[in-house]
């Protein structure tokens, strides 16, 4: 586009010249269109295109020498179809005559009406303008410099005038189609160093997607005496933009801003940046270096405090937040920055309502892209900006949806194809973090990505008297993604843990839980049924809630009673509880349960069918001490028998009861085993008594006496 611009410039200083010339060196009795078919035959010959001039051309002497044409059509390059590149309904340039004689060029209005310029881009990335570029440069140096005649001492124009133009843009390697309608411009006096009143406009429509804005430019410009450097003060844009993804009554945005630009420099300063609209605020400045070359810029942005979701709601995308204050206050100051294919914003500094986070994210490259990211924040709660939860019976139905529908990895959608090309280091530290109501303190965690592999290594932070220390990978380089968890958790209270995440603490002490999982997919369901894995815990000086198995084991002696539901008064307390699983395809096995009280010891062996939401587990409980102390007398009897307690039904309130047929039948057994072994005592007995008696003497005879109990 900037080639074309010198070109357009060089025609019109071409022409300005040729209007000096016929000042200077034409009789005032010539007619123009006897040059008409010379002026064709030159323009055909530097650029290989035809220009045709359907009117005749109109001269003007005194006291302006000008010349007007009508109809004025310039053919298009090769291989972009029949449609003209440039058609002009009216041309008009005047010079005035006198000041010539003093080397001075006054020209008046230049008058350009019904302009309609095509320009193109094919499949190869060629465009109808290219071949241009080398041409008009070469007619434009020409032109100037061969003139022969002094250096003209100043330049003035009266004014430009730019009305009813029309501007096509058709790209056909990315299928875009944009119309510049009622392009206009006007200026004041155009003169070295002078003020001049610029106005301008245009109305931009696409169909694809489906667009209209309307802008507005009014601002005042100067340059210097060599053009070279040109000032725009106090600009003001207007936009009204209706259309796709706009809000259903249009948005207006103003732009205020003072420009400069200085070619001898190749720079462009933008300051004194205000950008306005709905529930928005920008303001900055921005430096561009190296403008025709390699463009570096550097700048500084400010968003004033924005209300997020009235933002959203405007453009038609309502955002709904756990807490409804969420997002309503949200401001950032960011430093930006670009050169060759990096773009960096560094530092930036982020208010999101009562969140303050510093940091930088620095994009090396776009293919990819390559991004290289840190953030720190102070303390953040998450859960605020989750959505409100649905109601139970909307809840219940779009999960019944989400199983039937397999999950993310059968959607049609690949929600993963954007992360597969990306290559991604990120470091993040949070003072304090809520999530899923869990509350963490000193939380870091490090993110790469690469090859559509994301790890997330290592996850560190304090939580509940104890510390997490773990990594998780997301493999997405398979349309359904699967993750690969390792959590070890160090000294941690489990029953606050609980109470947070899952709203009850059926378990309490503290100790550590290590967790080496795998999943397939990311729905609920998914995860259910893909569940594998290892894991273990260890936990001292605590309970489980929900049942007492003393209470069970007295309940069903002294009435009969052989199920308990769970209430939530009841606890079994040990000193220890320890055990280890392993997970196949959603169902979890454990086969090595044990937990110590001073009334009990407890062994466990099961399974936990997770997709079918399922338990069936046997504990079994041994009394180890007297539970007179604690009435219970009668229960004494059972000191040393195994006490089987069955837990089966639905995970989330699962039954419990005694399995008192198997419990008197041990206890039968052991009534037996011990008459038995009373009567071998008692036969042996009387035969010690006898003639072997006084032979079984000494340590012989001492070994069977504490063999037998005697």
């Amino acid at each position: 586009m900037g080639k074309l611009l010198k070109w357009v410039l060089g025609i019109i200083v071409t022409l300005v010249v040729l209007v000096v010339a016929a000042a200077v060196a034409l009789p005032m009795v010539v007619d123009p269109n006897d040059y008409k078919d010379e002026i064709l035959a030159a323009v055909k010959k530097q650029t290989g295109r035809d220009l045709e001039i359907a009117e005749p051309l109109k001269l003007s002497v005194f006291p302006w020498l000008g010349v007007e044409a009508g109809g004025v059509t310039f053919g298009n390059a090769p291989g972009f179809g029949e449609r003209p590149f440039a058609k002009v309904r009216k041309l008009g340039v005047r010079v005035k005559l006198m000041p010539l004689l003093s080397r001075r060029l006054e020209v008046d209005t230049l008058v350009l009406e019904g302009a309609r310029l095509n320009l193109q881009k094919n499949a190869k990335g060629v465009a109808n303008w290219d071949d241009l570029a080398g041409a008009g440069g070469g007619g434009q140096q020409s032109g100037a410099s061969g003139s022969g005649g002094p250096a003209l001492a100043a330049f003035h124009v009266q004014g430009v005038e730019l009305s009813d133009a029309r501007i096509r843009w058709d790209d056909a390697q990315s299928g875009a189609h944009y119309v510049l309608d009622g392009v206009r411009l006007k200026t004041g006096a155009l003169s070295a160093g002078a003020a001049v009143p610029v106005q301008a406009g245009f109305t931009l429509s696409s169909a694809k997607p489906r667009l209209e804005v309307v802008l507005d430019l009014n601002t005042t410009a100067s340059a210097s005496q060599d053009y070279k450097r040109i000032q725009l003060d106090g600009l003001q844009v207007d936009i009204d933009g209706k259309g796709e993804g706009l809000p259903a009554n249009g948005i207006k945005l103003k732009l205020a801003a003072g420009v400069v630009l200085d070619l001898a420099r190749d720079s462009l300063k933008v300051d004194a940046l205000q950008l306005s609209g709905p529930e928005t605020r920008i303001s900055g400045a921005l430096d561009v270096a190296h403008l025709q070359k390699a463009p570096q810029l550097n700048g500084d942005l400010k968003l004033s405090e924005t209300n997020i979701k009235q933002l959203a709601k405007l453009f038609g995308t309502p955002v709904e937040t756990t807490d409804p204050k969420a997002l309503t206050r949200v401001s950032a100051t960011i430093h930006l920055a670009h050169e060759g294919s990096a773009t960096r914003l560094d530092p930036f500094h982020i208010t999101l309502d009562d969140t303050k986070a510093s940091g930088f994210v620095r994009v090396l490259s776009t293919q990819g892209p390559v991004v290289r990211a840190r953030l720190d924040v102070d303390a953040i709660d998450l859960d605020r900006y989750l959505p409100p939860p649905a109601p139970a019976g909307q809840a219940g139905k779009a999960g019944a949806q989400a199983s039937a529908g397999g999950g993310a990895g059968k959607t049609a959608d690949d929600p993963f194809a954007g992360l597969r090309p990306l290559d991604l280091k990120a470091d993040i530290k949070i003072g304090r973090l809520v999530v899923k109501k869990a509350r963490m303190q000193d939380v870091r965690v490090s993110i790469a990505s690469k090859g559509g592999v994301l790890k997330v290594a290592p996850i560190a932070a304090r939580l509940y008297q104890g510390k997490l220390d773990g990594s998780l990978t997301l493999d997405a380089r398979r349309r359904t993604p699967s993750t690969h968890a390792v959590q070890n958790l160090v000294g941690i209270e489990i029953g606050p843990l609980l109470k947070d995440v899952m709203g009850e603490d059926k378990l309490l002490g503290r100790g550590n839980v290590r967790l080496d999982l795998r999943t397939v997919g990311l729905s609920e369901q998914e995860v259910r049924r893909s569940l594998s894995g290892r894991g273990s815990l260890l936990f001292t000086d605590g309970a489980y809630k929900g049942v007492d198995i003393i209470k069970m084991i007295k309940s069903a002696l002294g009435q009969g009673a052989k199920t308990q539901a769970g209430n939530s008064q009841d606890k079994t307390e040990f000193s220890e509880l320890k055990a280890s699983f392993t997970a196949r395809r959603g169902v979890i096995s454990n086969h090595d349960l044990s937990a110590k009280s001073p009334l009990l010891r407890l062994t466990g062996k099961g399974t936990v069918d997770l997709a079918g939401n399922r338990i069936n587990y046997l504990a079994t409980a041994k009394l180890v001490a007297s539970l007179q102390g604690q009435g219970g007398k009668a229960a004494d009897q059972l000191k040393g028998v195994p006490i089987p307690v069955k837990i089966k039904g639905p995970l989330d309130k699962p039954g419990y009861s005694l399995d008192i047929g198997a419990i008197l039948s041990e206890k039968a057994k052991q009534q037996v085993r011990k008459k038995v072994e009373q009567k071998v005592k008692k036969a042996l007995g009387n035969k010690l008594k006898g003639s072997l008696g006084n032979k079984l003497k000494g340590p012989l005879g001492n070994g069977l006496k504490g063999l037998f109990g005697r």
